[in-house]
């Protein structure tokens, strides 16, 4: 069963309710959350404190949940036309939690707003669904 879908909608519940973080770390001083830390915490279902104090150790957390990865693997490939192609998972976590910060490249460069990060992600989430019913029925 592919559960992407479903962490991506938590993901942009999370975000919803707590707000969207792009500082220092993974977790503001707030409890908002970084766009990867959200989808971490909708796939592991908890967030190490390492989220808020030790950006190392969050990524090494985040690299080994299967969950979260295939996640955010997957929002990565909504922005591929805006930014080159990572080549290891730590290009790909940095290229989401940037964008979530800076937005697409370019000249008119604007980060995304809380509600475009969420609809994004409800976007993503329907898409796979889609192309899991698509698989399916072939």
């Amino acid at each position: 069963m592919n559960h992407t879908p479903q962490v991506l909608r938590d993901a942009a519940s999370l975000i919803n309710e707590h707000g969207l973080y792009t500082g220092e770390q993974f977790v503001g001083p707030d409890g908002s959350y970084d766009l990867v830390a959200a989808i971490y915490q909708a796939g592991a279902r908890i967030l190490p404190g390492a989220f808020r104090t030790d950006a190392a150790a969050a990524i090494a957390f985040i690299k080994g949940c299967k969950r979260a990865m295939d996640a955010i693997r997957a929002f990565y490939t909504t922005l591929q036309a805006a930014y080159p192609e990572a080549h290891d998972d730590d290009e790909v976590i940095d290229t989401v939690s940037v964008w979530a910060e800076k937005g697409d490249w370019g000249p008119d460069q604007q980060p995304p707003t809380t509600s475009e990060i969420i609809g994004r992600l409800l976007r993503a989430a329907e898409a796979l669904e889609t192309q899991d019913s698509t698989t399916l029925a072939a």
